[in-house]
C-alpha cells in the first residue's frame, strides 16, 4: 500500500512526539511541514528526514501531494487552521482539545462536515491498554454494574508557566489543568460509562502565578447512573490513574506519567489490578502492548485512504470539552450542578453530539 502523505503544522515538542510515533510504522509518510519559524522548519526537516517545508500555510495547503495535516498548535488557533485546511480539501488531525471554546468547536465541526473531509481529534488516552481492558471487562460483564469511578491526571506544568507561554492565559487555555489534562479523562470516562448528565466542580488557583487554576475537582453524574470524581492539577509531580468500582469487581489503573510521550513504552510502566467481590487480594491484570499515538495517527491515515474509520471525531471531542465548560461554570456558581446537555445546547452543539 502506498503511504499516506501527511504534513505536521506547528513544529514544537508535541509535533515531534507525533512524528516519532508516525515513523514507528509504515503507513504514514511525512512529506512536508509548516511553522512560521524558518529555524523550526529546518530543524524538523533534519530530525525527521522530511523532504520539504512550506514557508506559508497557504503554500502547504496548495501542495497537491499532501493528503492530510497534523495540527499541534495552541488551542485557540485550531479553528482558523482547520477551517482553512478543510476548505482546501485536506483531511485534518488535531491534538486535543478540539478547541479552547465550545463555540469554536462547533464552528470546526461545521467546517469539516461541510467540506466532507476526514477529521480526527487526538483523545489518545482511551487507547491506553489499561482503558481498553477496562472497556472489555465492562462489556463482558466481569465488573458487574459500575457505581463509582475515580480519576486523576495532574502534573507540575502550572509551576513552570511564564507570560511567554500561551497556557498562562485564561482566554487561551480556560481551566488550565482541566482543559489540558482533565479533558483526557472526560473523554475516556464517557467512552467507558456513556454520556455525562451533570457536573459539579470547584476550581482553585493556589500556587501557579498564571491566570488559570492549578487545582480542579469535579463530580460527574452519568446518564446511566454512576458517579465519578475527576481531579486534575498543575502543581504536583505527574499522576495518571483511574479506578472503577463495580458490583462484581474493582479495577485500579496507574500509569507512570514520565513515560506519557513514549506511547510505545507506556504500557510497560503502567499497571492494572483487579479485586473481585468478596476478596481482599488484588491481582495484576496482564496488559497487551499498545502505542496510542501511532495507532490514532495510522487510523487517521487509513480513514483518508478509505480503509478505516476515525474513532474520535467532533461529537466525542465536543462532549469532552463540554465537561470542561460545565466544570468552570459550576465553580463560578459556587459548586452548583451544571447540566451538560444545557451547556452543549447553549453552544449550538446539540445537532453535532445528538444531545436533547
Amino acid at each position: 500500500m502506498d503511504r499516506v502523505r501527511l504534513a505536521p503544522v506547528g513544529l514544537g515538542r508535541w509535533a515531534r512526539v507525533l512524528a516519532r510515533a508516525a515513523q514507528r510504522g509504515d503507513i504514514i509518510e511525512l512529506t512536508s511541514c509548516f511553522s512560521r519559524s524558518e529555524e523550526k522548519r529546518a530543524a524538523f526537516q533534519a530530525e525527521f528526514d522530511v523532504p520539504r517545508a512550506a514557508a506559508r500555510y497557504e503554500e502547504l495547503l496548495a501542495d497537491p501531494e499532501i493528503e492530510g495535516i497534523l495540527i499541534t498548535t495552541p488551542n485557540d488557533t485550531h479553528l482558523p487552521l482547520i477551517a482553512q485546511a478543510a476548505a482546501a480539501g485536506k483531511a485534518v488531525y488535531v491534538d486535543k482539545p478540539i478547541a479552547h471554546s465550545l463555540e469554536d468547536a462547533v464552528a470546526i465541526a461545521d467546517a469539516v462536515s461541510q467540506a466532507g473531509v476526514v477529521f480526527s481529534v487526538g483523545h489518545s488516552a482511551r487507547r491506553l491498554s489499561g482503558h481498553r481492558m477496562m472497556k472489555r471487562w465492562i462489556d463482558d460483564g466481569r465488573m458487574g454494574d459500575i457505581s463509582l469511578a475515580e480519576a486523576n491526571f495532574s502534573n507540575e506544568r502550572g509551576l513552570e508557566l511564564t507570560p511567554e507561554t500561551w497556557r498562562w492565559y485564561a482566554a487561551k487555555s480556560p481551566g488550565g489543568a482541566f482543559i489540558q489534562l482533565g479533558v483526557h479523562h472526560a473523554d475516556t470516562l464517557q467512552y467507558l460509562l456513556g454520556p455525562i448528565r451533570s457536573v459539579t466542580a470547584h476550581a482553585r488557583k493556589l500556587y501557579t502565578k498564571s491566570e488559570v487554576p492549578d487545582a480542579v475537582m469535579a463530580i460527574l453524574e452519568f446518564e446511566s447512573g454512576p458517579l465519578a470524581y475527576l481531579g486534575t492539577g498543575w502543581a504536583s509531580p505527574g499522576v495518571y490513574r483511574m479506578n472503577l468500582l463495580g458490583t462484581k469487581a474493582n479495577l485500579m489503573y496507574d500509569l507512570d506519567f514520565t513515560r506519557w510521550s513514549e506511547s510505545h513504552l507506556a504500557d510497560e510502566y503502567s499497571s492494572l489490578h483487579a479485586q473481585a467481590y468478596g476478596e481482599i487480594e488484588r491481582r495484576e491484570v496482564e496488559l497487551p502492548a499498545t502505542d496510542m499515538f501511532r495507532e490514532q495517527l495510522e487510523e487517521f491515515a487509513l480513514a483518508i485512504g478509505g480503509s478505516g474509520r476515525v474513532e474520535v471525531g467532533a461529537a466525542d471531542a465536543i462532549r469532552a470539552l463540554a465537561v470542561v465548560r460545565a466544570a468552570l461554570e459550576s465553580s463560578d456558581r459556587g459548586g452548583l450542578a451544571v447540566d451538560l446537555g444545557e451547556v452543549i445546547e447553549q453552544a449550538g452543539a446539540g445537532s453535532v453530539t445528538g444531545s436533547r
